[in-house]
């Protein structure tokens, strides 16, 4: 008899100016196809990566954020309960490497760090931390 796979759900976040290419990298990553016909993304759109190793599953929902929102207080709703995010920039055009700099500040102000999360024992704040 197997045993149970256990299974793990994570939220990455995409971010990064309009036109950087989140979406490509994105799509090359889950379904490993490449597109050159560029279309904007409209708010937020998700892309979920299957992984598995050894007896686990790992689901990545990977939510492309629309570069566009930055400074718009979606972008911020979005953020919550996200466990990373990759900030991408065109190499091509330096003014989206300068905006990494804004994306990040934007970012690390949202971000709390949880130690110590496999002590089951330790209760010393409540669950929704």
């Amino acid at each position: 008899m197997q045993g149970i796979r256990k299974e793990h759900l994570y939220k990455v976040l995409v971010i990064g100016d309009l036109g950087v290419g989140k979406t490509s990298i994105i799509r090359r990553y889950v379904h490993q196809t490449y597109s050159s016909n560029y279309r904007a993304t409209i708010g937020v759109d998700f892309a979920l990566k299957v992984l598995n190793w050894d007896s686990e599953t790992v689901r990545l929902q990977l939510w492309d954020i629309a570069g566009q929102e930055r400074f718009g207080n979606m972008t911020r709703v979005y953020y919550r309960e996200a466990m990373g995010a990759f900030i991408v920039f065109d190499v091509t055009r330096p003014t989206t490497f300068e905006a990494v700099i804004k994306w990040k500040e934007d970012l690390d102000s949202k971000v709390m760090l949880k130690h110590k999360f496999n002590n089951k024992t330790a209760k010393l704040f409540p669950k929704h931390i």
